[in-house]
């Protein structure tokens, strides 16, 4: 791959990411129906996207099928709870955005900047060690300063509990590897069935799942800790 096929095709996942993220923070901050709209988008074109994909798997296409629209479904009714019911719901969803935004950015930069050893080259030749801890070590920063005094204090967050911004750095990093997980999850199934991206809706990303793969995982589990964290 040449330097300018390389140079355009960051400034297209630059460009994509940019708008993507311009409407996500939009309903994020409007909350209300304007993010039940944007979940229920997600939602059903992420199913749209998974049944597409199974539509060519031969063996499991039935149990596949019904795990993904579940598991798509459930993530994001627990992003429309994180941000509407549970507390301090603006707070949360952007804190859980920017760990997973964080993540995914540090994990590209120190993969492509060091390289090294492959994570998992069977189901994402491209992931590697040094992505994967350069991912829990960005994230792990973004959610400690999301801990901070100043910050809660911007939010009108009263308290987290009994988590310190230490502990939030470190429920930070283990969520970047969580987010990983749910990145391979998904690139398993692509690498199964033999394509590339889920779609081609977010230029320079691809499909919606494949924009918010490790984002379904994160969910689910930050919305544990959220309901269940003293």
């Amino acid at each position: 791959m040449t330097t300018g096929t390389i140079d355009s095709s960051l400034k297209a996942r630059i460009r994509g990411g940019a708008i993507f993220g311009a409407i996500v923070l939009g309903a994020l901050y409007l909350g209300g129906l304007a993010f039940i709209l944007l979940m229920g988008a997600a939602t059903a074109i992420g199913i749209s996207e998974w049944t597409g994909m199974m539509k060519v798997e031969q063996k499991y296409r039935l149990p596949f099928m019904f795990f993904g629209v579940f598991y798509i479904a459930v993530s994001c009714a627990t992003m429309i709870w994180l941000r509407i019911f549970a507390p301090y719901g603006l707070y949360n969803m952007l804190t859980l955005l920017l760990i997973v935004w964080a993540s995914d950015i540090s994990a590209y930069f120190s993969g492509r900047a060091i390289g090294g050893p492959k994570l998992a080259p069977k189901i994402s030749p491209k992931k590697t060690w040094a992505g994967f801890i350069g991912s829990s070590v960005g994230a792990g920063i973004v959610a400690g300063g999301l801990a901070c005094p100043a910050t809660l204090a911007k939010f009108h967050v009263a308290t987290i509990g009994h988590f310190s911004p230490a502990a939030y750095a470190l429920t930070g990093s283990v969520l970047a590897m969580c987010g990983q997980a749910g990145d391979l999850l998904i690139s398993f199934f692509k690498r199964r069935i033999g394509i590339k991206d889920t779609g081609t809706i977010i230029p320079g990303h691809g499909g919606v799942l494949d924009r918010i793969d490790a984002l379904l995982l994160v969910a689910l589990i930050f919305g544990m800790i959220a309901r269940f964290a003293p």
